[in-house]
């Protein structure tokens, strides 16, 4: 048994118009002496399991949502980085009033530099500054949309590692400790909708939908849904992606909007159940999806797909021309752990390390702007580093892209005075 991942050399031009959703930015000036070094009494215990125990895990849509002593971390909950006696920072850095290692300012008070905090709207709140100083940016991260399409036909129950089709794809998204909703939920805006037919449109409603709407923090309710359900009946998959793209276009929270779907076989359609001759509807629904914004993947669970119709159902959802020398990926999945890495590459895939700035950077200057992740200052033009996209525009690459979409991260970047020009 093995796992197929099809994916050509060439990057195709839907990647950066569908998958470079960029983070809301704020802007703020360094301002002096609001910050104490934290380094010198540290004991190196971590500042929520010490000085903040209790405190930190709050929901939060900016710093000031957070008590004092805490910023709010990329997750969406309080947190902080250092603190008195817990934590310290690395050298170089200090701790300031929110939690945050920043690194020494070069000016004001003996180089002890602060930093003002944004809101959830971008809105300043600093407390002053030179005329000239250093410009450092905090940010809050684009959260992706990704509604689970599962194929619920009766040849899900056919077998597949140690389970079946059905039992083992329930297993991959909703285990409690390891499936992808539950470690994602926080990060992701999962929706499910589980779909079948009882002989198309001759036997009722055709789809037949059992759906969980989008939302953070879904997963109880999405497996109040899921884990009663069980595999019958036909597989109108054109359909279903028609029905489901319905209710992403009308979601209208930001960040990119994706389908995931996991099918076991050919598609059929509502007008004909049998045979299963659905291939053109299904490629149409995921096209014009497409053309609404909305980017379908999918993931055959076991080898009745056929391939030519998995890279055409692929290039549709890229919006790429059916048969055209640009190949979109697909994921064939032939056994339960490559069935977990296909829906980790693809959610995580979708989840941006783009940031868009409140200003202009002077791009002939770039290369003297710092970005700091965790405190550890990452190298320009860098494979594992960051680069300017754009002069309002900076992308982290590499491992540091890796790292950033994992957790809660301090992430600073800082320009010299008169580098960036406010928008």
């Amino acid at each position: 048994m093995h796992f197929e991942r099809h994916r050509h050399h060439h990057t195709p031009p839907f990647f950066r118009r569908l998958f470079a959703p960029v983070l809301a930015i704020g802007l703020a000036s360094w301002v002096a002496a609001l910050a104490a070094s934290c380094g010198s009494s540290s004991t190196g215990a971590a500042p929520c399991e010490t000085v903040y125990a209790g405190k930190c895990g709050g929901t939060c849509g900016d710093d000031f949502a957070c008590s004092n002593g805490l910023y709010c971390g990329i997750s969406g909950t309080c947190t902080a980085d250092c603190a008195p006696g817990a934590a310290g920072c690395p050298a170089g850095h200090v701790c300031n009033v929110k939690g945050r290692c920043i690194p020494t300012g070069e000016g004001g008070s003996g180089g002890m530099g602060g930093i003002d905090f944004v809101t959830s709207t971008g809105t300043s709140m600093g407390t002053g500054a030179d005329a000239c100083a250093d410009v450092n940016v905090n940010f809050d991260k684009q959260i992706p949309t990704v509604m689970l399409l599962i194929d619920q036909s009766g040849s899900m129950t056919e077998g597949f590692g140690n389970g079946n089709r059905w039992d083992v794809l329930y297993d991959t998204l909703m285990d409690p400790n390891t499936g992808i909703v539950k470690k994602l939920e926080k990060d992701v805006r999962f929706g499910l909708a589980l779909y079948t037919s009882n002989g198309g449109n001759g036997g009722g409603t055709c789809p037949m939908l059992a759906k969980v709407p989008l939302a953070l923090n879904n997963h109880a309710a999405i497996d109040a849904v899921y884990a009663p359900e069980s595999p019958e009946g036909d597989t109108p998959t054109g359909e279903s992606i028609t029905a489901v793209t319905t209710d992403l276009v009308a979601y209208q929270e930001a960040g990119p909007k994706i389908i995931v779907l996991a099918t076991d076989g050919e598609p059929d359609t509502c007008a004909e159940p049998n045979p299963q001759n659905g291939q053109d509807e299904s490629i149409a629904a995921a096209q014009a999806a497409f053309g609404k914004d909305v980017r379908t993947f999918v993931i055959s669970v076991g080898a009745d797909v056929s391939l030519g119709h998995l890279q055409d159902l692929a290039n549709a959802g890229a919006g790429l021309p059916i048969g055209g020398a640009e190949k979109a990926p697909y994921y064939q999945a032939l056994n339960p752990q490559t069935l977990i890495d296909a829906f980790d590459e693809i959610i995580n895939g979708v989840r941006s390390c783009v940031l868009k700035l409140n200003g202009i950077v002077d791009e002939t200057a770039a290369a003297e702007g710092q970005v700091y992740l965790d405190g550890k200052a990452l190298p320009y033009n860098d494979m594992n580093g960051w680069r300017l996209n754009a002069p309002d525009e900076i992308e982290l690459l590499g491992a540091a892209c890796d790292t950033i979409k994992q957790g809660d991260h301090s992430l600073s970047v800082q320009f010299p005075c008169g580098i960036v020009i406010p928008k």
